[in-house]
């Protein structure tokens, strides 16, 4: 015969009345501190209205981006020097684009510095220098209006892009005039440098240059 446990030392040991009169009132209490708690935290709080891109921050980080059109000689961004200009001159002769696909293909700005441009200028250049590069890469010029000369419309106008060689270390992008003509006022030029063939892309903006239409335009001193 099996042996029984008396039931009072059963209940001595499962169920102490002191144990379970504060279960109890632990049970009872709970409840109310959970809520409190809840109704504490954070999670509940209306989230406020998600506020609109402030586009302002865009026209700082390209302002930030400006390159120095006075002092262009020296480098900037990934270039060796960069500078607005009227035309080109090549020092060799070439095939393809001008002043292109030489055995050492060189390009030299004409009126360098030039920022200032009549309404019928159907072409002019950004010309370059830069140091070698480590795989075939793509310089890309995108240009856009600015309508209060501040802030630029985000429509594209026109675009160029080339593509440069590893032995390739100058070059020339080609701002041409739109069909509908050139608006009278400031424009600004973002200058992308890419893997070839890519599309637009802000993350890869490296500056950006400024020029104007206007009646009666002024060459800078020192140009020819």
């Amino acid at each position: 015969m099996k042996r029984r446990i008396p039931s009072t030392y059963t209940m001595k040991r499962v169920a102490n009345p002191w144990f379970v009169r504060v279960s109890l009132i632990v049970g009872l209490l709970m409840p109310n501190w959970f809520l409190e708690e809840v109704r504490s935290q954070d999670s509940f709080e209306p989230k406020p209205a998600i506020q609109q891109q402030d586009n302002s921050k865009g026209e700082d980080k390209l302002s930030a981006l400006a390159l120095d059109q006075k002092n262009w000689r020296i480098p900037q961004s990934s270039f060796m020097w960069i500078v607005m200009a009227s035309g080109i001159q090549t020092p060799w002769e070439s095939f393809g684009r001008q002043g292109w696909m030489t055995d050492d293909a060189y390009v030299e700005p004409v009126n360098p510095g030039v920022s200032e441009f009549s309404p019928d200028t159907e072409l002019f250049y950004l010309v370059f220098e830069v140091s070698a590069l480590d795989a075939p890469s793509q310089y890309r010029a995108a240009w856009y209006y600015m309508p209060d000369g501040k802030r630029y419309d985000k429509t594209l106008i026109g675009t160029d892009a080339l593509m440069l060689e590893m032995n390739e270390k100058a070059g020339y992008l080609e701002i041409f005039r739109p069909e509908s003509g050139w608006k009278k006022g400031r424009y600004i030029i973002k200058l992308f440098f890419e893997s070839p063939g890519q599309e637009l892309d802000e993350a890869q903006v490296v500056g950006t240059m400024k020029f104007a239409i206007t009646d009666t335009p002024t060459i800078p001193p020192g140009t020819s």
